[in-house]
């Protein structure tokens, strides 16, 4: 997919905790920004990170409930091996609440297949979320079904995560996606079929937008997948209640955009909730339900313009309640608190301070928002803040990385948040014969336009943020974006395709493929 184009997946905090969040809860929250082949995504992870921060900060979840993995950890096996956990845990421990939450790459429900006897033939995938190792080698795509289907194993595959999200014994599943094509009706009628339901419709405008209405039949004897040794089966929850919540229809790619910091989805839930605290008084509270959320949500998306034009003209948010929206809307998903300050006089508030620290040399390119607001505020200085709670948000607007953090404010007690702004890269080369590999030619590499050496390459102090790279063999240029963070080293190695035999001095190469 297009690199502007996310599947982001963020936040929904809000979406379904009960006010006090008391009880079992468990949250999965998957970011990835970092893929190994697939193009990178610049605010997927940092919208992951600061949407499991709501859950623990402001939800009352506590921090050992919310697993996270974020960008080269959020490999396949690493996210099969989650949501399987979540699944065994519930079986012995029922949870109240359930919330699996990913943005990053999505993959369109339908993808054209081309062969010698064919112009090119559309058919149904089912595959549906991009994992941080999912392969677009051709070589890993396959027909199914008769040849009626595509399948490649290195995507998570829908009936699968249906099926196990199906099998997760809670009261409430919330489901976010944030990422392109994430309103697919195929995997809403998966899950709808594992619940049990039947007759699923949308609405095609209107608040209700997206609300499936859907009917309780028996339970259905479900299609056996290639994944089903890691199948469970499901146990039916009385009154159980799930939403699932789309950044885009399924025919439709989501956006991240440079003027919001954040994916589309995820900047309009932040925002609300951001919005939503300016308004109440601190120490007081609202309650927040899922009609508010969504509604608020499809309003930002048609209030919000980038370039003049509202964010709702290239995609729209979908929600999906079950067993249906009448029954869900005025569930009350969290309480807020609020930042309001009650008193009239600025001066009699009490404040605290608040101290970021960095050693790395590019602080001067970070500017600073405190609770949604930009500050004139600087990193390496003590800054005054009201007493209470407050996010934090560091954006570095030269390479688009954006981190943020949770601060209690407190007279006397001052509070210091060391931040890193730097990341490791490291690139090396392969040649590929036959499906094996061996150590490569030395490839001249290039980084934002600047040459920075050969490979094997490793720059240890490299900017955290998107950065363009650019590999040169022979006259071959290969480039890619790519995002570096502090705490996740990119690894990136470059095959190179030998085609027809080598000169003897194999200083040439008739044909170079990456």
């Amino acid at each position: 997919m297009k690199t502007k184009y996310l599947t982001t997946f963020s936040l929904l905090l809000l979406l379904f905790c009960s006010s006090a969040c008391a009880g079992e809860n468990k949250a999965l929250i998957i970011g990835i920004s970092q893929y190994t082949e697939i193009n990178s995504l610049r605010y997927a992870d940092s919208d992951a990170q600061e949407f499991s921060q709501i859950l623990t900060d402001l939800a009352g979840y506590n921090k050992s409930d919310v697993s996270v993995l974020l960008n080269q950890e959020a490999t396949k096996k690493h996210i099969v091996e989650e949501i399987n956990k979540v699944v065994h845990l519930s079986e012995k421990h029922p949870l109240d609440n359930f919330i699996l939450m990913f943005a990053g790459h999505g993959i369109e429900n339908t993808l054209t297949a081309h062969n010698k006897n064919s112009k090119g033939e559309d058919r149904e995938t089912n595959m549906f979320l991009a994992p941080s190792d999912a392969s677009t080698d051709e070589n890993n795509f396959y027909s199914t079904g008769n040849g009626k289907e595509v399948s490649n194993e290195t995507f998570i595959n829908k009936a699968w995560l249906a099926r196990q999200l199906s099998a997760i014994q809670a009261k409430s599943i919330f489901i976010i996606l944030d990422s392109c094509y994430s309103g697919t009706k195929s995997f809403g009628t998966l899950f709808l079929e594992n619940e049990g339901y039947s007759i699923q419709s949308f609405s095609a405008k209107g608040s209700n937008r997206g609300v499936a209405d859907v009917k309780r039949k028996r339970a259905l004897k479900l299609k056996q997948s290639a994944e089903d040794a890691q199948l469970t089966p499901v146990k039916y929850v009385e009154n159980r209640k799930i939403a699932y919540l789309a950044s885009s229809r399924d025919d439709q790619a989501s956006a991240e955009y440079e003027e919001l910091q954040h994916g589309a989805l995820s900047y309009c839930i932040f925002e609300y909730i951001k919005r939503t605290r300016r308004e109440v008084s601190k120490g007081d509270k609202k309650n927040i339900s899922i009609e508010d959320v969504y509604t608020n949500i499809t309003k930002l998306f048609h209030e919000t313009n980038i370039k003049g034009v509202s964010l709702d003209v290239a995609h729209q948010p979908l929600l999906m309640p079950i067993p249906d929206f009448a029954d869900m809307k005025d569930m009350v998903l969290i309480s807020v608190s609020g930042t309001k300050e009650k008193v009239a006089n600025s001066e009699n508030v009490r404040k605290g301070i608040l101290k970021i620290t960095s050693r790395d040399p590019s602080v001067n390119d970070i500017e600073i928002y405190i609770d949604g607001t930009k500050s004139n505020e600087q990193i390496n200085k003590a800054m005054k803040l009201p007493e209470g709670r407050h996010s934090v948000e560091l954006y570095a607007h030269k390479t688009g990385y954006r981190y943020t953090f949770t601060a209690d404010i407190s007279p006397g007690n001052p509070v210091s948040q060391a931040v890193k702004l730097q990341g490791e890269l490291f690139i090396s080369s392969f040649w590929l014969k036959d499906g094996i590999k061996s150590e490569g030619p030395q490839l001249e590499v290039s980084i934002d336009g600047n040459k920075v050496g050969k490979s094997k390459l490793h720059l240890e102090n490299l900017m955290v943020g998107s950065h363009l790279i650019e590999v040169k063999f022979q006259d071959v240029i290969k480039s890619r974006q790519v995002e570096i963070r502090p705490d996740s080293p990119l690894r990136i190695n470059y095959s190179i395709v030998r085609e027809g035999a080598p000169p003897p001095d194999e200083k040439k190469v008739r044909n170079v493929m990456f």
